[in-house]
């Protein structure tokens, strides 16, 4: 059963570690940080240029971690920061569904959040710190 929820972890991790890299590389190289940094403003984001990069880098950087299992926990907070100003300050007015809507922000940042807390023993941070962190067994009500 630990080899099917490592399985599903790896498998969760490397589809918002793929979506969150392709947005953040879109973001960088396809429109460019001008252009992004212009959308945030045209959006009211505050501090746009701040944003924007954070928003990039989180999202290029944190999706490659996420892919590999390193700092896990930090990449799920920040993007679970990201997304969360997604919703906010840009896809709540239009309610939940696509094009608009906050549906994806909205799962991309719990689903990251999720798994930068829940990566499962195939990444580099359990490779690092797997044994450190053992369980300790649970004794018994006996």
């Amino acid at each position: 059963m630990n080899v099917l929820r490592d399985l599903f972890a790896f498998v969760g991790r490397l589809g918002i570690g793929i979506i969150l890299f392709a947005h953040g590389w879109q973001k960088v190289v396809d429109i460019g940080m001008g252009g992004v940094v212009q959308g945030f403003a045209q959006f009211g984001i505050p501090l746009p240029a701040v944003s924007a990069w954070y928003v990039a880098l989180v999202e290029l950087i944190g999706g490659a971690l996420m892919i590999l299992g390193f700092l896990l926990p930090l990449v799920g907070l920040l993007v679970a920061v990201a997304m969360g100003g997604a919703v906010v300050l840009v896809h709540l007015p239009h309610g939940l569904f696509a094009p608009m809507g906050f549906e994806l922000p909205l799962a991309i940042g719990v689903a990251a959040l999720a798994l930068g807390f829940n990566g499962g023993r195939w990444s580099i941070d359990h490779a690092l710190l797997g044994r450190r962190r053992a369980v300790e067994p649970v004794p018994s009500a006996s």
